[in-house]
């Protein structure tokens, strides 16, 4: 899935976190969590330049809206192709990449249907280049989501399918969620980490829903860590 505001949404604004702001009370905004989540980004993504290389070199034919599903220790997969012209051009490009927290009684069929639903959608929005997914341990999933322009996403917020994935399904699947906007450079071609540059979370198990914000200045590719304390005397 992709950038999803309306969750919790209010008349309040989402609280704005420092890039080293650590609020305990809320473990799906941890700051270690950056780490594994670019490791896993990075890793989402090269499923796709592996695919897209292999094209360019013309050893595979890529079909528009083609999905590839396999597992890797019994663990799923899933990669869409949904444009493949535009992944083949050097530039950069957008994600989103999705994490969320499972929650242990949560039904699993439910979930990956609304995902198959989702998936279909794509067509409808051109913007969209490729959808990756993996599953986790513990049921666990995580998706990244290349597309071209910032403006994609506001586009995908208004389609049906995607708007009864955020209000109904994901608050009650998930205990907590946390998205990532940034950007590849250079695009999937490229050998490019991605750059986180915003990530947004959603706390489900408060009342009110919390909401946050973390802007990245820079961006970042890796480790984002607290400001070393001061050692009393």
């Amino acid at each position: 899935m992709m950038e999803n505001e309306p969750w919790g949404s209010s008349d309040s604004p989402p609280v704005e976190l420092n890039p080293t702001d650590d609020p305990i009370d809320h473990p799906i905004a941890g700051i270690w969590l950056y780490e594994p989540d670019v490791l896993l980004l990075a890793y989402l993504l090269q499923d796709l330049r592996s695919a897209i290389r292999l094209a360019a070199n013309g050893q595979i034919e890529l079909e528009p809206y083609q999905t590839s599903t396999w597992t890797v220790h019994s663990l799923r997969r899933r990669t869409v192709i949904c444009r493949p012209e535009p992944l083949l051009r050097f530039g950069d490009l957008q994600f989103v990449g999705f994490f969320g927290d499972r929650r242990p009684n949560s039904a699993t069929s439910g979930i990956d249907d609304i995902e198959l639903d989702v998936v279909s959608q794509f067509a409808n929005y051109p913007g969209i280049l490729a959808y990756s997914s993996i599953e986790l341990v513990d049921d666990q999933w995580a998706n990244l989501v290349v597309h071209e322009t910032p403006d994609d996403r506001e586009a995908w917020r208004k389609c049906p399918v995607h708007r009864r994935a955020v209000d109904l399904v994901s608050p009650r699947a998930y205990s907590g969620v946390r998205i990532h906007n940034g950007h590849i450079p250079g695009g999937v071609v490229g050998s490019a980490a991605p750059v986180l540059e915003c990530t947004k979370y959603w706390d489900f198990e408060v009342t009110p829903v919390w909401r946050a914000r973390r802007l990245l200045p820079g961006g970042a590719t890796g480790t984002v860590r607290r400001p070393a304390q001061p050692v009393g005397e």
